[in-house]
Order: C-alpha cells, then sequence, then structure tokens
C-alpha cells in the first residue's frame, strides 16, 4: 500500500453481519485484519480519541482471543507485521450479530466497537500495528 496505489484504496460496502457460529465470506469491498486480543487493545488506545466520522480505526469485533478490523480491500501491501492475519476477499470469518456488544476488554466474541465507519484507515492504521506488534515483540524476547 503506497500513494501511488491509494487511488484502488476505496471503501466498498460495509460488511454484513452474520448470526452467531455462520461463516461469511470476506469482500467484496472489504477485507479482516486479525491480531492477538492484548495488541488489538493497545492499538485501539493508541487511536482513541478522534471523532468518529475521522477516527482511523474502523468496526473492531472479538473472535476467539483475536480482534478483527475491517479494511478496504487490497489493503495487504505492505504486508501487516507478524502476529498478525490478514484474510482477503473470499475467505470466510465469523461476524457477531449486531446485538452482540461487548466492553471491549475481555470479550471473546462479540463487538468491541462500531463507532464511525467500519473500514479503518490502513494508511494511518499500519504505522501504529506495525510499530506496537514490534513493541510486544521486544517485550517478549526480552522477559525470555
Amino acid at each position: 500500500m503506497t500513494l501511488a496505489t491509494l487511488p484502488r484504496i476505496t471503501p466498498g460496502p460495509p460488511p454484513r453481519t452474520a448470526e452467531p457460529d455462520r461463516l461469511q465470506h470476506v469482500g467484496p469491498g472489504w477485507e479482516v485484519l486479525f491480531m492477538p486480543a492484548p495488541l488489538g487493545r493497545l492499538v485501539r488506545g493508541a487511536l482513541a480519541g478522534r471523532p468518529a466520522r475521522a477516527a482511523p480505526l474502523g468496526w473492531v469485533f472479538a473472535h476467539a482471543g483475536q480482534w478483527g478490523i475491517f479494511l478496504p480491500e487490497e489493503s495487504d501491501d505492505p504486508a501487516w507485521p507478524p502476529g498478525t492475519t490478514y484474510l482477503k476477499a473470499g475467505a470466510s470469518v465469523t461476524l457477531p450479530p449486531l446485538g452482540a456488544q461487548q466492553d471491549g476488554q475481555d470479550c471473546a466474541f462479540g463487538w468491541v466497537s462500531r463507532d464511525g465507519s467500519p473500514l479503518s484507515r490502513p494508511l494511518l492504521v499500519h504505522p501504529v500495528v506495525t510499530a506496537l506488534a514490534a513493541d510486544q515483540t521486544r517485550l517478549a524476547t526480552a522477559t525470555r
């Protein structure tokens, strides 16, 4: 993802919500980045405090100890850091029903937040995720 490729990264339709335990195909118009919940909390904290309309971080959901964020299609260049998983259009993902709101702290399945636009802004989110993931890796290595 570079400034040269920015025009191809345009917001698509928002993700539809699925019933619990039902897989939904990713896209078209959106893809998903999963990260461990502790990293997700750090990312959300680092990007908090901006008005919902201008926020770089869109809707966030929790599933099986991971937090997922929605991104426009083709938001995987440059690659996301190790420890994250990027699901491209056509992959399957389980989305919580709209009523499955959680507190965002220790939720295993549900919506952490649904403020503002469903899609996150990859050019603004990528450097934050990358820096925080590197910090967590350094801390884990240092404590061994």
